[in-house]
């Protein structure tokens, strides 16, 4: 199945521990805490180009003022995040969040957590266990959780969404990333604890409680290093930290096209992410070889792909398109120099994206120049047979663009899986800058670009809804199903295909 290279990144900003370099237990003054809430939120009010994009102002001004009124007491800076962490959940953006400061991000690196035992997926309002890395052998698979130190899962759970940005009213980008970082989040909501009761129900509905514990991660060794495969887990997300990414394997490719071995006439175009670059050489390498080959149904996996670069799904696009199209309707940010600019990073690429890649459209709004530029379609190796996009809830930002535009402006297009994390109509993002805060050092990551597509109809609030749902069960997951790809070669023989 095919890993998130980034979900264990996640992992490292939600724990605690102590060192004689950094000591994450040092607590900040009242005062300290509410001069940096202050600054985060002056900077949020400024600065975000759609904060009220699916939020009216006086929900915003509710949740902070909440949020304000529980800052009365010293904060070690891993509280602090926590009790600020739900605002982001109301400006419903994903691409807006906090993080850990650059001392704590070290601290985890060298002292790395130990692991949750379990793994869990969320489907049908039950949390079920898909595999079981305790000694307790009796503690079985597909084993429903009720209840973890007395607290009802669903609480749990809700409390686990509350800390997730996702862009507007999605929730699949929400329980994927809870899923794919249970434990991470347990540990980040109820504290640093490492053995916990857990409440198991069987298959026969009876009910036992466990003592469990966090487990040290196992040494690499030849024998224990998993071996990429193919399909994704449906469950599995990006990392939306700023933490440094870890080097990709040289057994894991970021973008591989493969013809299919049980139908000739499939080829299945992987991709992981739009983040780096070469995607130009490698596209019009795999188009040449779609149009050698006379391939008639392409596969384009997007599932756990949490986007990257634009100009990589734009050019894709132009592979699967008939004529001419417009990606983006606006693409437009605040206008000025902001007051908080020296806590604010990426300073000379924000310089450059307000006065020479962008042009004044008011007196205090701004607009991209990609605003409504149209693109040409590549007309030599262009592709005319069926695409069938997979999705989940880790396709997110250019993943959920791209299939966006391509299902409504593609009719040989077909997305097959589940609603993506990212917005259909758009985000906001193309430069997202930290902010850091002057007393805990935490990074606020602002993005400056609010991104509307050219689209017909409205902003719902959600991502890009599949033409044909494709649901897991537990069974599946454990199985290691791609129930995806089996729509696919299903549809491939249908007489319409």
């Amino acid at each position: 199945m095919k890993f998130s290279i980034f979900a264990s990144c996640i992992c490292l900003c939600l724990f605690t521990a102590c060192s004689s370099t950094f000591n994450p237990k040092q607590t900040y003054s009242v005062q300290q805490i509410q001069e940096d809430f202050n600054l985060m939120q002056r900077a949020l009010l400024e600065s975000h180009p759609g904060i009220y994009r699916y939020s009216s102002p006086d929900t915003i001004q509710w949740i902070f003022n909440k949020t304000a009124q529980q800052l009365t007491h010293p904060m070690t800076e891993r509280e602090f995040r926590r009790t600020v962490n739900p605002i982001f959940s109301y400006i419903r953006c994903g691409h807006t969040d906090i993080y850990p400061s650059k001392q704590y991000t070290k601290y985890i690196k060298k002292n790395k957590p130990k692991e949750f035992p379990l793994s869990v997926f969320w489907a049908d309002n039950q949390l079920r266990i898909t595999q079981n890395r305790t000694k307790d052998s009796t503690l079985a698979v597909g084993g429903e959780i009720t209840r973890m130190d007395g607290r009802p899962i669903e609480k749990i759970m809700k409390e686990m969404w509350d800390l997730i940005p996702s862009d507007g009213y999605n929730q699949s980008f929400k329980i994927s990333v809870a899923n794919t970082n249970f434990g991470s989040f347990y540990r980040y909501l109820y504290g640093n604890n490492s053995t916990f009761t857990v409440t198991v129900k069987d298959s026969l509905g009876k009910s036992r409680n466990l003592k469990i514990s966090f487990t040290a991660p196992p040494k690499p060794t030849k024998k224990n290093v998993p071996k990429p495969v193919g399909a994704p887990k449906p469950n599995t997300v990006p990392s939306t930290t700023p933490i440094p990414r870890p080097k990709v394997p040289k057994v894991d490719k970021r973008r591989t096209l493969n013809i299919s071995t049980r139908d000739s006439s499939v080829a299945i175009l992987d991709i992981n992410t739009f983040r780096d670059g070469g995607h130009r050489k490698f596209y019009r390498k795999s188009f040449r070889t779609l149009k050698q080959k006379n391939i008639q149904h392409l596969v384009i996996d997007l599932r756990a792909n949490g986007g990257g670069r634009s100009d990589a799904s734009v050019n894709l696009m132009s592979y699967l398109l008939d004529s001419t199209f417009v990606v983006y309707d606006t693409i437009d940010a605040v206008r000025g120099r902001p007051s908080f600019n020296r806590y604010y990073g990426s300073k000379l690429l924000r310089f450059a994206a307000r006065n020479f890649w962008s042009k004044k459209i008011s007196s205090d709004r701004i607009r991209n120049r990609s605003t409504a530029k149209k693109i040409r379609v590549n007309k030599k190796y262009g592709f005319k047979g069926k695409v069938y996009l997979l999705t989940n809830g880790g396709s997110f930002s250019a993943a959920a663009i791209f299939p966006s535009i391509i299902q409504e402006y593609n009719p040989r297009a077909v997305v097959i899986g589940r609603e993506t994390g990212g917005g259909q109509y758009g985000c906001n993002a193309f430069i997202s800058p930290y902010l850091t805060l002057p007393n805990t050092k935490a990074k606020v990551r602002i993005p400056m670009y609010k991104i509307v597509l050219n689209l017909p109809g409205y902003d719902k609030g959600r991502g890009v809804m599949p033409n044909i749902p494709v649901a897991y069960t537990f069974q599946d997951v454990v199985k290691m199903k791609d129930l995806d790809i089996e729509k696919v070669y299903e549809l491939t023989k249908s007489p319409d295909k």
